[in-house]
C-alpha cells in the first residue's frame, strides 16, 4: 500500500474513529437502559420497528452508500447535480414507502403500539436518506469532518433525552419518537455544511435522473436484499416467536452491530480510494485491499475470540442474565459471524470498485433466498427444540455471511491476494489460539474473568510481535500514526471534533 493512500486512509478512518467512540459511548449507554428499562417484550417490539423501518430506509436510500461516493471521487465536478437528482428521486421512494410499510403491520396484524412506532421511524425515513446521500457527498469528497460531528450531535442528543425519559417510565413509543427527532437534527447539520463542498444547483434534467436509475440499480438490489437478510431475520422471528425470544435476539444482535464500527467506517473510507485506484493504478488497489483484509481481520481476531469466551459476562452486565440469559449464545454465534462481516466489508469494496455490481447484485438476490430460506427452517426448529428460535436467525446470518465471502472471492479476479496475505492471516489464526489457550488456562487457575479479559489479548498482541507478521516499516508509520502529535495534526488538518 501505497505511503500517501496509507496516510489518506488514516486521516479520514482517524476523523471517523473520533466520532464513533463519542457515538459508541451513547450507543452503549443507551444499550444498558433500553433493554433494562422496557424490558424484553417491548424491547423485543421496539427492535421490531426499527428493523422494518431499516428495511425501507435502504430501499428509499437508492444506490446505497456505494454509487454515490464512487461517482463522486471519480467526478466532483458532477457532484451537484448527482445530489440534486438523486435526492428527488428518494423523495418519491419515501412517499411510497409511507404507504407499504403501513400495509405491512397491517397484514401482519402487529399492535397498535409497534405500528405507531414503525410509522413515526418511516416519517423520519425522509431526513434519515437525506442524511446519509450528504454523507455519500463528503465521503466523495474524501473530507469527513462535518458528517462526523453531526454524528456526535445526533447520538449525544438521543443519549441525553432518551435516558431520563426511561428512569421517568416512558415507553417505546417516546423512545422511537426521540430517535427520529435525534436524525433530524443531524440532518441540519450535514445541510448546513454542504456549501463547503460544493454549491446545490436545482436545475432538474430527465437524462440525469434516467441515469441515476439506470446506473444505481445495481447498488439498490445489492442494499435492498443486504438490509432484507440482515433485518429479516427480526420479522421472521416475530411471526414465530414470543416477543421475549425477539427481544433477547436484539441484545445480542446489537452488541453485534455495535462492533461492526470498524469495518463499517474503513470499508466506507477505502471504496472511494479503490475506486480512483481501479482506473490506473491496478497494482496500487490491490495492495491497498490485500493490507486492508490482514488489518483487518487481525483487529477482529481477538474481538471475536473475547466475545465467545466472556458472552456471558458481557450479557450479565449489561443486561443482566435473569431476563437476557439466553442471549449469550446467540452473541457467541454472532462472534463467528463478526470475522465473517469483517472480510466481507473489504471484499464487497473491491468487488464494486471493479465495476462488478452487476454481479454482485445477484449474489445479494441469492443470499436473501439463503437467508430467508434458512430462518424459516432454523427458528421454528430451535424454538421447539431450545425455546430459543434466535438460534436458528444467527446460524442463518453466519451461513449467508460464509456464502458472501465465498462468492466475493469467485468474482476477484485470479490470484488477487499474494500469499503474504494467507501467511499473514495464517500468523493471525496462531495468535488467536494462543490467546484463547491462555484465557483457558487462567479460567482453570481459578483467575477472574476481568484479567483472562486483558491477559488474552495481551497474548495475543505479543504473539503477532514475535511471528513478525508486521514489517519494521509498517511498525515505525504505525507508531507514528498513533502519536499524540500526529492525531493532533490529523484533527486539525480534517477538522476534528474540537474544530
Amino acid at each position: 500500500m501505497a505511503y500517501s493512500v496509507a496516510k489518506s486512509l488514516f486521516k479520514n478512518t482517524a476523523v471517523m474513529m473520533g466520532a464513533q467512540l463519542i457515538t459508541w459511548v451513547s450507543g452503549f449507554v443507551l444499550l444498558l437502559f433500553l433493554p433494562r428499562y422496557l424490558g424484553s417484550a417491548d424491547y423485543g417490539k421496539l427492535y421490531l420497528a426499527i428493523s422494518i423501518q431499516m428495511i425501507f430506509q435502504w430501499i428509499i436510500d437508492y444506490g446505497g452508500s456505494g454509487y454515490v461516493p464512487k461517482e463522486v471521487s471519480r467526478d466532483r465536478e458532477n457532484a451537484p447535480r448527482l445530489f440534486v437528482h438523486t435526492a428527488l428521486f428518494r423523495s418519491a421512494l419515501w412517499l411510497m414507502s409511507i404507504i407499504v410499510s403501513l400495509g405491512l403491520c397491517m397484514v401482519a396484524g402487529y399492535s397498535w403500539r409497534v405500528t405507531a412506532i414503525v410509522m413515526i421511524l418511516s416519517f423520519s425515513n425522509i431526513w434519515s436518506t437525506m442524511t446519509a446521500l450528504l454523507r455519500s457527498c463528503f465521503l466523495g469528497f474524501e473530507s469527513m469532518k462535518y458528517p462526523s460531528m453531526a454524528a456526535v450531535v445526533e447520538r449525544s442528543f438521543l443519549m441525553l433525552t432518551a435516558v431520563p425519559a426511561l428512569l421517568l417510565g416512558a415507553k417505546e413509543i417516546v423512545v422511537a419518537s426521540l430517535m427520529a427527532i435525534s436524525t433530524l437534527l443531524s440532518f441540519a447539520l450535514n445541510a448546513r455544511f454542504l456549501k463547503t463542498i460544493f454549491r446545490v444547483r436545482f436545475i432538474i434534467r430527465w437524462d440525469i435522473m434516467r441515469r441515476i436509475v439506470r446506473e444505481g440499480f445495481p447498488y439498490f438490489l445489492w442494499s435492498l436484499f443486504g438490509i432484507i437478510y440482515y433485518r429479516i431475520d427480526a420479522v421472521m422471528l416475530s411471526l414465530m416467536t414470543p416477543p421475549s425470544v425477539v427481544g433477547w435476539y436484539g441484545a445480542a444482535y446489537r452488541l453485534f452491530d455495535i462492533l461492526m464500527f470498524l469495518p463499517a467506517i474503513y470499508s466506507s473510507v477505502l471504496l472511494p480510494i479503490l475506486s480512483r485506484q481501479s482506473k490506473s493504478e491496478y497494482d496500487s488497489m490491490r495492495s491497498t485491499s490485500e493490507k486492508s483484509m490482514e488489518f483487518l481481520l487481525l483487529a477482529g481476531i481477538p474481538i471475536a475470540a473475547g466475545l465467545i469466551f466472556f458472552s456471558h459476562n458481557v450479557i450479565q452486565i449489561l443486561f443482566g442474565l435473569a431476563q437476557y440469559g439466553p442471549s449469550a449464545i446467540l452473541l457467541q454465534l454472532f462472534a463467528i459471524g463478526m470475522l465473517l462481516v469483517y472480510t466481507d466489508s473489504i471484499l464487497a469494496g473491491t468487488v464494486v470498485a471493479l465495476d462488478k455490481q452487476r454481479p454482485w447484485a445477484f449474489v445479494a438476490f441469492l443470499a436473501v433466498i439463503i437467508n430467508v430460506g434458512s430462518n424459516y427452517f432454523l427458528i421454528p426448529y430451535f424454538q421447539r427444540v431450545m425455546s430459543n428460535g434466535g438460534i436458528g436467525a444467527a446460524i442463518a446470518t453466519d451461513l449467508t455471511e460464509l456464502f458472501v465471502m465465498l462468492s466475493a472471492v469467485y468474482l476477484l479476479p485470479r490470484h488477487f491476494f499474494t500469499k503474504r496475505l494467507s501467511t499473514s492471516l495464517g500468523k493471525g489464526v496462531l495468535s488467536g489460539i494462543v490467546m484463547s489457550l491462555v484465557i483457558v488456562v487462567l479460567a482453570h487457575l481459578g483467575i477472574p474473568w476481568v484479567i483472562r479479559a486483558i491477559a488474552g489479548p495481551a497474548a495475543y498482541a505479543g504473539s503477532l510481535l514475535l511471528l513478525k507478521v508486521f514489517d519494521p516499516h509498517e511498525l515505525d508509520y504505525l507508531m507514528r500514526a498513533l502519536s499524540i502529535r500526529n492525531l493532533r495534526q490529523v484533527m486539525a488538518e480534517k477538522g476534528g471534533l474540537n474544530t
